[in-house]
């Protein structure tokens, strides 16, 4: 037996002989020899979309739909901040000097939004999390430019805000790379929750 079979005890074995079951070509096994699913036999892209089996373990599906509920709900939230509060953010946009602010600030309202509500609920979360960090990268620079300040103390709270929004660039790249599709995610035209 493999190293790699001693290793992972979860691994099935079973005598297989001539039946034709284990791999299509090459010779069979002289004896046991792992039990591989479908997902496994198939091509090398199918086998990528399968979730990895970290996804199965129920402890990462309560962490996974916790993160969810609050990064996906921090941006939407935010998002749905950026119209309800449209003339006043639009006047601090005007402040930093932002191009065209009256319609900046929907515009990046649009993008918390749909970021917030892919991630929420699980729909391409991979495009989500990429408006989500457009968002960021995009609004950064200009909305919390410390370096440009020389009083210490305005400094200060224009650094943590561009941090914070770097970390949470950070946070949009961990959402991209977890594997498709997400469990529990909204899928089908009546938007039903599927917990597969």
């Amino acid at each position: 037996m493999s190293d790699e079979l001693k290793v992972n005890p979860e691994t099935r074995f079973d005598r297989v002989g001539r039946t034709g079951i284990y791999p299509a070509s090459g010779p069979p096994p002289p004896g046991d020899a792992p039990i591989r699913g479908q997902g496994e036999l198939a091509h090398p892209e199918e086998r990528h979309r399968a979730p990895g089996p970290w996804i199965s373990w129920s402890g990462n599906r309560i962490m996974l739909a916790m993160g969810r509920a609050i990064f996906g709900g921090y941006f939407l939230y935010n998002g749905i901040n950026h119209f309800v509060n449209r003339d006043m953010l639009a006047q601090y946009a005007r402040s930093k000097q932002v191009p065209a602010p009256d319609a900046a600030v929907p515009a990046s309202g649009a993008l918390l939004v749909l970021g917030g509500l892919s991630v929420l609920t699980g729909v391409q979360p991979k495009v989500g999390a990429s408006l989500i960090a457009t968002f960021l990268l995009g609004v950064s620079p200009q909305m919390h430019a410390f370096w440009r300040i020389d009083d210490p103390q305005q400094r200060m709270p224009e650094f943590v805000n561009f941090t914070k929004n770097m970390a949470l660039v950070g946070g949009a790249c961990l959402v991209a790379a977890i594997p498709e599709p997400w469990p529990a995610r909204v899928r089908g035209r009546g938007g039903a929750l599927t917990a597969s």
